[in-house]
């Protein structure tokens, strides 16, 4: 009975450390933490919303889908390698990867026929949201006066997964000069986290513990319905103003967990205790509000864009608490507000029908209790080329780092991501 009260107690104490560690990574993953859309739009930095020319408008700038005069078939795929170098408690540097190939985006435009003007619809799936990365821990646990004190810590923890909205949308040219449109978002997605750890004692520090182990494997289940409006309007014909909002979206999520604790006690008896359960919450995404310009120069040969885009973090909710240990305003203390930052650059070879970019792309990291090194900053660059004025092909490469300390643990990460789009109009 002592050591199946001292098992429980041992099991408490180690998921405050690991969720000490690892909570605010995983609540960022729904609320930010954005992956691009597109391998034209990325290829520039991300920064769309003053151009918003092809199916992804549906999810940079709805507005701009009227300018699509011909139906456009639109696919896309990314591929994603994420290497993460972590360091606990200033012990020596543990690096990993994770690489996965993804659907990113696929869809339809359909336009109509007007006397004067345009009108266009979409449908489709966007994949804005990827969870594809792993995290490895180990050190010796430095806090004082728990029964980790001491104890050597080795940690895997391994994600999958991501987010992905179906939209369905369309826009109008209310004049010659300016475009309004919108569309109703679906999001849905899933993320598996496998969290595999163990505390031995090397240095003798418990008087019974030998070696304690916990494997927690939790499967979320993401859905919620939002939308987003946008204008863009034209300005001497070399000139695009966009602004897109998107409206707070309720995501419900289904929780599915399984826990397994082992204890290995000096004197070689073990002890293990298995549990299991369920659990529904809402996440609560604020307004968001971009804005974004196009200078189109030279014959429109050369394209100038930039976007911001604000975000306040501190107003996502729960409703109710993720857990018992957390309060709905959770956000509120822990998270800020950010500003993403997306320039881009385009230039069309007409000789050979093909065009060369390259962009910056910041996302700004929302922890508010992170000392954060350097920011989620990207350097993105691509090449597209159309095929007998019906087929284009465009491919983007995106590298980026960043690096935050929190709770004694250091993490530097390194992305690379390659983005591979093809539409068909006619």
């Amino acid at each position: 009975m002592r050591r199946s009260i001292y098992i429980l107690f041992l099991s408490i104490l180690f998921t405050g450390l690991i969720t000490g560690v690892c909570l605010g990574q995983s609540e960022e993953l729904v609320v930010g933490n954005t992956f691009g859309i597109g391998a034209r739009s990325m290829g520039m930095g991300g920064a769309s919303l003053g151009i918003a020319d092809d199916f992804t408008a549906l999810y940079w700038n709805p507005a701009g889908i009227a300018q699509i005069q011909k139906f456009e078939l639109f696919t896309s795929f990314s591929h994603n390698t994420a290497i993460t170098d972590s360091s606990f408690t200033n012990e020596a540097v543990i690096g990993t990867s994770r690489s996965r190939v993804r659907p990113n985006s696929v869809g339809i435009v359909y336009p109509f026929y007007t006397e004067q003007g345009g009108l266009a619809i979409a449908f489709g799936y966007n994949r804005p949201q990827n969870f594809d990365f792993q995290t490895l821990i180990q050190g010796v646990d430095p806090s004082r006066g728990n029964n980790f004190s001491g104890l050597y810590v080795n940690e895997s923890n391994i994600n999958s997964g991501g987010i992905g909205i179906w939209s369905f949308g369309g826009s109008v040219y209310v004049s010659r000069n300016f475009l309004i449109g919108g569309s109703i978002d679906y999001w849905t997605g899933d993320i598996q986290n496998d969290l595999v750890a163990t505390a031995t004692d090397t240095l003798n520090a418990d008087s019974q513990l030998s070696r304690f182990s916990f494997d927690d494997e939790i499967e979320r289940n993401f859905s919620g319905v939002g939308g987003r409006i946008g204008i863009l309007a034209t300005f001497e014909e070399i000139v695009n103003l966009g602004i897109t909002l998107v409206a707070p979206t309720e995501i419900t999520v289904d929780e599915f967990w399984r826990e397994y604790t082992t204890v290995l006690y000096d004197d070689g008896e073990e002890a293990s205790d298995p549990e299991n359960g369920a659990y529904s919450y809402d996440i609560e995404r604020p307004f968001e509000i971009g804005t974004g310009i196009a200078l189109k120069l030279f014959e429109k040969r050369l394209v100038l864009a930039g976007d911001v885009q604000l975000t306040d973090w501190r107003q996502t909710r729960y409703d109710p608490a993720a857990a018992g240990d957390i309060d709905v305003n959770y956000f509120e203390e822990y998270y800020t507000t950010t500003i993403q930052t997306r320039l881009g650059a385009e230039f069309l070879i007409p000789e050979v029908a093909t065009y060369l970019r390259l962009g910056y792309f910041r996302d700004e990291i929302p922890f508010a209790d992170s000392e954060i090194e350097n920011e989620r900053d990207f350097f993105t660059f691509g090449v597209g080329k159309i095929f007998e004025e019906s087929v284009k092909f465009d491919i983007a490469y995106m590298w980026g780092n960043w690096q935050q300390y929190r709770n004694e643990l250091t993490t530097t990460r390194n992305t690379h991501r390659f983005f591979v789009s093809a539409a068909y109009r006619f």
